[in-house]
This record gives C-alpha cells, structure tokens and sequence, in this order.
C-alpha cells in the first residue's frame, strides 16, 4: 500500500482593511472651520480685553437714590468719586459699595450699572434711636439694631431730642433692646424715656420725660414697670409733680 501524499498548507492572505480617504472638499471645509473659529476666538479676546480698559464706555454719570435727613450728599459724591472711576464693564461696583458704606450716615447702599454710562447707587441712611454715652465718656448714636454708629456732630442740638443711653461699652444692643420693650407700656400712658443706664452692676435705672426716675433693679425691671404702669394712672400722675423717683 503506497504513503498517502499530504497537500503542502497554504497561507491565507492578510486581511485588508477598507482605506478610507476624505475628500477634498471636506479638508477644506474643516480647514475653513477651524480658520474662521480661530479668528472668532482671537476677535472675542481683543473685544474682551477692549471693555476692560477703563476709556471704553467710561462712568459719566453717578446717580444717588435714597432719602436723606442727616447724610451730606457732598460727602456722599466725594467717598464715590475714586471707586467709580473707570469703564462700565470694568467699575468694581464692590469697592462703590464699600465707599458708600463707609460713612457714619450710610446704613446699607446697593449699587447698579445703567447703561451705557451711568452708576445708580442707592442709599438707606441711618435711623438713630437714641445717643450713646459709654464708660470712658464717649459718645456715639445707636440705630434699632443697637449698632453704634458716630458721624460728626453728635451732640448736635436736632439730635438733642433723642434718648439716652449709657452703659459699658460693648452693651449697645442689650440697652437698645431693652428700651424697645420698655417704651411700649410707657407709650399707652403717654410717657417715653429720656434716659435709660445700666451700671457695672448691671442694675437698670431710667429717667421718664417728665423727670421721674425708676430704679429697675439688677433684673430685667418688668416687676417694677409693671406696677408702675398699673398705679400712675390710678394714684401717681395726679402728684407727678411731688415725684422724682419710683
């Protein structure tokens, strides 16, 4: 029986893959894309370095809103003056904020750009409640929230009116809340306070408008007030007069 002869292996060819080629047109529409999105680029940068110079659109006008009892409006318009210089994109309208904040009169300000050339910065002046007369004999005014505040000219007699506090320094704002709740049963009678003090033994006295004094106590006084307010009207306030203190 004669070798059975066995085929030589052939090998299979490489596999091709498909050559994919772009189109002339399409290269050259991308090539135009990438042109044109390059100049935009470049053009938005030089725009946007343009408004950031201060000469582009410059701050012609600053407008002030608000009412005002106290605030010197000069005053106001020279604090603004240097933060207000510039362009209109490039106005730090914190630091116009800041200027305005930074006068004793000045409560809150807010501040908006008007185009093409205006600020409008807009004012809430301070409210004064009463005056202030601390430990070291330093005077101030206090606003509802028993914030110190101490512009020029506190001892100025349209001022003279207001109550006064005075107390150790750091205790503005348990004195003003204080007088907020004892003004309201003194008000029904028709009294108000004039003075209110509290020592270094925390122990409050207060002085009415018509002279006569109450002594609180180291409490808070409700006790004192109280009864106080109960028997002015049946026996105290027809000898107001004969009465200096309670």
């Amino acid at each position: 029986m004669g070798a059975r002869r066995i085929p030589p292996k052939t090998q299979k060819p490489a596999r091709q893959w498909p050559q994919w080629s772009s189109p002339g047109w399409l290269n050259r529409r991308l090539l135009g894309a990438l042109v044109l999105f390059g100049g935009l680029g470049s053009l938005l940068g030089w725009g946007g370095w343009e408004m950031a110079q201060p000469d582009t659109l410059p701050i012609r006008a600053v407008q002030v809103k608000g009412e005002f009892r106290y605030l010197d409006q000069a005053e106001l318009h020279a604090a603004l003056g240097g933060p207000a210089s510039g362009g209109f994109f490039n106005v730090d309208v914190r630091a116009v904020k800041q200027a305005a904040e930074s006068l004793p009169w000045v409560d809150r300000a807010s501040v908006r750009r008007i185009w093409p050339d205006t600020l409008r910065v807009t004012v809430m002046e301070q409210v004064p409640m009463a005056r202030w007369r601390g430990d070291e004999g330093d005077t101030a005014l206090v606003n509802a929230r028993g914030e110190l505040f101490a512009p020029a000219g506190v001892d100025a007699p349209e001022l003279a009116t207001l109550p006064l506090f005075h107390a150790p320094d750091g205790a503005a704002e348990t004195v003003a809340a204080r007088y907020q709740r004892l003004s309201a049963p003194l008000a029904e009678l028709g009294l108000s306070v004039r003075e209110l003090g509290l020592d270094q033994r925390r122990a409050w006295r207060l002085r009415l408008d018509n002279g006569v004094q109450l002594l609180l106590g180291r409490g808070g006084g409700e006790m004192v007030l109280e009864r106080f307010v109960t028997a002015w009207p049946l026996a105290l306030a027809a000898r107001s007069e004969a009465i200096e203190r309670v």
